[in-house]
């Protein structure tokens, strides 16, 4: 048997083998995304991720932290990606291997020039509250269903790029705070989005067309703006009376 003193010392021991554990995991779940990251000089990842090192007991959370994580300040998983201004190039990767980090709430591709469909994966990330994809060349529709699990998403941001089709009939967490559109080809009517806590609402110079939701009225106009086909409050623009 052991005394109280010796259990309590093989607990923190147990646990700290635990916590190097996990931050060795997440490591490891980055470094291989990494490896599908391509920066703006040759065929390989960004210069400024080099950074990211893994050894035995550390990981993205163990100072110094890794280039561009955020971390819990208590449990010391990695809480937000932010891989902002790196230049980062060709076809936004697979987003789905990132599911493996439990508490991961922000992912930030924002300011690079990613190209191609939407990113496959983010239905695998249920649990994100922040997701910013703005300012990059990314095009095409996006798959109605994408958000249809981030129930607790609260900013999305995924204005100038060239994105097409109906925006997804999905963003529906109620937890929404801001839904930024803006500078896309958008098409069709816009969603009802009645989310009480709706901050910011911009979908401003895309395609969109019919009269605007009741709901959003309360928005100011140049959000809306840019959008020859819609009518409504709070444009200055009447609506045809529908058939009767």
């Amino acid at each position: 048997m052991f005394s109280d003193g010796a259990s309590g010392l093989l607990l923190l021991v147990l646990a700290a083998f635990v916590a190097a554990a996990a931050a060795a995991s997440e490591g490891d779940v980055l470094l291989t995304f990494r490896a599908t990251l391509r920066g703006p000089v040759g065929d390989r990842p960004p210069a400024p991720l080099d950074q990211w090192v893994s050894s035995t007991g550390t990981g993205p959370c163990q100072a110094p932290v890794w280039y561009g994580v955020r971390c819990h300040p208590v449990t010391n998983q990695v809480l937000g990606l932010r891989l902002e201004y790196l230049g980062l190039q060709g076809a936004v990767p697979d987003m789905a291997p990132l599911a493996t980090l439990p508490g991961l709430r922000v992912l930030s591709f924002a300011n690079n020039n990613l190209t191609g469909a939407f990113p496959a994966g983010l239905s695998a990330l249920p649990a994100l509250k922040t997701l910013y994809l703005s300012r990059n060349r990314l095009a095409g529709d996006i798959p109605n269903g994408a958000f249809a699990a981030m129930r607790g998403l609260k900013k999305l941001f995924l204005g100038d790029n060239a994105f097409t089709g109906p925006i997804p009939g999905s963003i529906t967490s109620p937890k929404l705070l801001v839904v930024q559109l803006a500078r896309n080809r958008f098409q069709g009517a816009i969603p009802n989005f009645d989310q009480k806590e709706l901050l910011l609402f911009d979908v401003s110079d895309n395609q969109l067309s019919g009269p605007i939701p009741e709901v959003l009225s309360r928005f100011d106009a140049a959000s809306f703006q840019g959008n020859k086909d819609l009518c409504g409050a709070p444009l200055n623009v009447a609506c045809p009376p529908t058939a009767s």
